[in-house]
């Protein structure tokens, strides 16, 4: 009897917050089957689906379903998509098809997560350097980080036996302890440590914007210059050769005090709702 394989946990989000270490942690526990597309988009709603195309978001059940068709028989099975906590109907939807799943959420100090979001995009060519307007409520990387309103949802539709709030900062404190607590909860063997010598992109701000622009987006010279090392260099090297330049271009820059005084102001409420919901102490993120 064929039967279609769904994940047993999902984790939710939030993005910014070690996910893309976490997938390669636990694609490595032998009891583990985790999606390998890493953001499926598909628990969100059609139209947001349909915009998410060419990232790749699944909009059928039986491609959904394709992407575990080689997990092994009694794994345990996981998906990643950082999308669906920023999603109001994402719960919804989940809970519809999969009752019982395990939800997951690893949340990071919210200032320090809009700072990270917002250095990547700059560093991604994506947005134009300006940290004073990404201290406000409404700005996009801003807005990822009201945790309380985002997780509210899943706390209605899901026992809170089946849902895991974990923080970024204990990730980064003791990664052992942290990945057992997870391990735990999904039900599988908590003594395997997995390799965690491979580190996930450092922060910091472009020095230079234009050169930023040059080595980031699409244009003619960056088409020639490839066009001209084709010849002599294979394909990883390249690319390593311009990730180096775009690394070499790069400074570690740090929220000034005020800045973070401002971005907190603005998480403050956010934060002790979350607190009560979560049943954690977060005073350390108010600091």
């Amino acid at each position: 009897m064929h039967v279609n394989k769904l994940p047993d946990f999902i984790i939710v989000g939030g993005s910014k917050c070690g996910t893309t270490s976490l997938h390669d942690y636990l694609s490595q526990h032998p009891q583990l089957y985790i999606c390998p597309q890493k953001e499926t988009f598909f628990f969100i709603n059609e139209p947001n689906r349909s915009n998410h195309k060419r990232w790749g978001a699944i909009t059928e059940l039986e491609d959904y379903q394709g992407l575990f068709k080689d997990a092994p028989e009694n794994s345990v099975i996981g998906e990643i998509s950082t999308t669906y906590y920023s999603c109001p109907e994402s719960a919804r939807l989940i809970h519809e098809m999969l009752p019982n799943v395990k939800i997951i959420a690893i949340l990071r100090d919210p200032a320090n997560r809009a700072f990270s979001d917002y250095q990547m995009h700059v560093r991604d060519g994506n947005e134009e350097p300006d940290l004073k307007g990404l201290i406000s409520p409404h700005n996009q990387h801003v807005k990822r980080g009201f945790y309380y309103s985002e997780l509210l949802p899943f706390f209605e539709k899901f026992d809170r036996k089946q849902i895991k709030i974990l923080l970024f900062e204990d990730l980064c404190k003791d990664p052992v302890i942290f990945l057992q607590d997870l391990f735990r909860f999904v039900g599988v063997d908590d003594s395997f440590v997995p390799n965690m010598s491979k580190k996930g992109r450092e922060g910091g701000l472009p020095k230079n914007q234009a050169v930023n622009q040059l080595l980031t987006r699409k244009n003619p010279v960056r088409s020639f210059a490839a066009g001209v090392l084709k010849i002599f260099l294979p394909v990883e090297t390249r690319r390593k050769i311009r990730e180096g330049l775009v690394k070499k271009n790069i400074e570690k820059v740090k929220l000034s005090s005020e800045e973070r005084k401002q971005l907190i102001e603005i998480y403050r409420s956010d934060i002790l709702q979350l607190e009560k919901l979560i049943e954690k102490d977060l005073s350390a993120w108010l600091k």
